[in-house]
């Protein structure tokens, strides 16, 4: 059976970043919310095995739990340290953590740290919602092997993509800091042009050369695991000229063009070849200023069934050290965002 658009994306995203696995490559993220009690590491367990059984790219995870004294405790900077500090296997599957504060019993965290190349941000963002509306649903709420069978996703080759299963060494292992801080902000939501008017003045600010967007390329929405990200660049004599709304549409002509390309993929050689042109190619591309967003999730939020018992409050991520290392170099940075019940929540980020 020919390999799919999605298939073919989940491919290019495995071999587009190094192998084996380090700590530079984890979208740490965690979701709030408020709860009637907090969850047990057992409801969290039982929950989370659902995910994993019969999962291709994800067997197992590592489990635990943290309390702080209240939620300024754990701010977004210390995030990095977390993958440090508890995720000693690393390359083994991902970590999953139970985070409840002191100040308030009714406020409960998921945590979790996933591996760039095998889960894109706004999956991390999907599994914390499917954890707990599986966690107050005491049933499946992830549904993983009746989106494969939908979507007829191949997974008896995957072995030949996935990341070696093995520590490694890198420099930037000890990386506890990120090199820039992020500036969180909560504002009446934007439609989409209105919001990259806003984009654009911050990137002429900053006098950014390229625009990187990171795109969902494979609109598997049912799908909770997979990478299905393009970067796509828009240069600057674009930006400049172009308002919000013909941005949007320039990039998505971009995509489109992507897509084509990686459609002529089959082999894993051809695989190989486009994923490991992927960083360097948006190395090339000097003072880049990254766009991340998430769009409305309201109809995740929660409020569907037994809302008391979970209901989310706000998320918080930033990219993995691999990617976003760059927003720290003149002239770059990075913007994420997403929507909730009509509150855009904005992380936008500055040199240190």
């Amino acid at each position: 059976m020919p390999l799919s658009m999605v298939d073919k994306m989940i491919r290019l995203n495995l071999m587009t970043f190094p192998r084996p696995l380090n700590v530079t490559q984890f979208y740490p993220a965690i979701s709030t919310y408020s709860v009637e009690q907090p969850f047990s590491l057992d409801d969290f367990r039982d929950a989370a095995s659902h995910f994993v059984d019969g999962n291709p790219l994800f067997p197992k995870f590592h489990l635990i739990e943290r309390q702080f004294e209240s939620p300024e405790e754990f701010p977004i900077a210390d995030f990095q340290g977390v993958v440090l500090d508890e995720y000693t296997n690393y390359f083994d599957g991902f970590l999953l953590m139970s985070v409840t504060y002191k100040s308030d019993p009714n406020i409960q965290g998921i945590f979790t740290a996933f591996p760039m190349s095998m889960q894109d941000g706004f999956r991390c963002f999907r599994f914390h919602q499917a954890l707990m509306a599986t966690m107050k649903a005491g049933k499946d709420q992830f549904r993983l092997a009746e989106a494969i069978a939908e979507i007829q996703l191949q997974t008896d080759d995957l072995d030949q993509y996935l990341p070696v299963r093995k520590p490694t060494v890198d420099e930037n292992e000890a990386v506890r800091m990120m090199p820039w801080e992020l500036r969180e902000s909560v504002e009446p939501s934007r439609k989409l042009g209105p919001y990259l008017d806003m984009v654009k003045e911050e990137f002429l600010k900053r006098g950014s050369e390229n625009l990187l967007v990171m795109k969902n390329a494979s609109y598997a929405a049912g799908l909770p695991i997979g990478n299905h990200l393009v970067f796509l660049f828009v240069p600057r004599e674009v930006v400049a000229r172009s308002t919000g709304g013909q941005i949007r549409d320039y990039y998505k002509d971009l995509a489109t063009e992507m897509e084509k390309t990686v459609a002529q993929l089959e082999t894993v050689e051809d695989f190989t070849k486009a994923g490991g042109a992927v960083l360097p190619g948006i190395a090339s591309h000097p003072r880049r200023f990254g766009v991340n967003n998430y769009g409305d999730v309201s109809r995740y939020d929660g409020t569907d069934f037994n809302p008391a018992s979970g209901s989310l409050l706000k998320y918080q991520w930033h990219m993995p050290l691999i990617v976003s290392r760059g927003a720290a170099e003149e002239g770059s940075g990075m913007h994420m965002t997403f929507t909730l019940n009509g509150k855009a929540s904005y992380f936008l980020t500055h040199r240190r």
